[in-house]
């Protein structure tokens, strides 16, 4: 786990439960598989990404979610911030995607519950537009920092 534990595993009751959100569903076949990095920090004080996102009905061994009902194409296995990506196309998918499926929000003015002005930034780089349209692609780490923003951003090392 990174960060302070506050979410609970899977999807709130307004995210994925099995049906397709914003076009993106359970996997039925994958096309690529990839990761991605979502760090969230509130006030300098890192919150962990849950596991289960984007699983219904997750089965938690030691922390990390084996099984489940439907994985929907964004997901996570543990509360590291590692976002698996398993599209069955090349089409992109989004921040905002994943916030949906999660059933959290994700704006300008607050990131899953926590109200305050956002800074984002992705892979190091302060970024200036919607957070919702940030697309997913290998190794990609996205900082959403809720209140004042930390310096130097803090990066995730993945596994080769």
């Amino acid at each position: 786990m990174i960060g302070e534990d506050v979410f609970p595993v899977g999807n709130t009751a307004s995210g994925g439960q099995g049906d397709e959100v914003g076009g993106v569903g359970c996997i039925a076949s994958i096309a690529r598989h990839f990761h991605a990095h979502l760090s969230l920090f509130v006030e300098g004080e890192q919150l962990a990404i849950p596991a289960g996102i984007g699983v219904t009905d997750p089965v938690v061994s030691d922390g990390y979610v084996v099984n489940g009902d439907c994985f929907y194409w964004l997901h996570t296995h543990d509360a590291t911030g590692v976002i698996h990506i398993e599209p069955p196309d090349d089409e992109d998918y989004t921040l905002g995607h994943l916030f949906d499926i999660w059933g959290q929000p994700l704006g300008g003015a607050g990131v899953a519950g926590y109200a305050g002005e956002v800074s984002v930034f992705v892979d190091g780089v302060r970024y200036n537009g919607d957070p919702r349209g940030i697309v997913f692609t290998s190794r990609k780490h996205i900082s959403l920092q809720v209140g004042r923003p930390l310096a130097p951003i803090p990066m995730y090392e993945f596994q080769p």
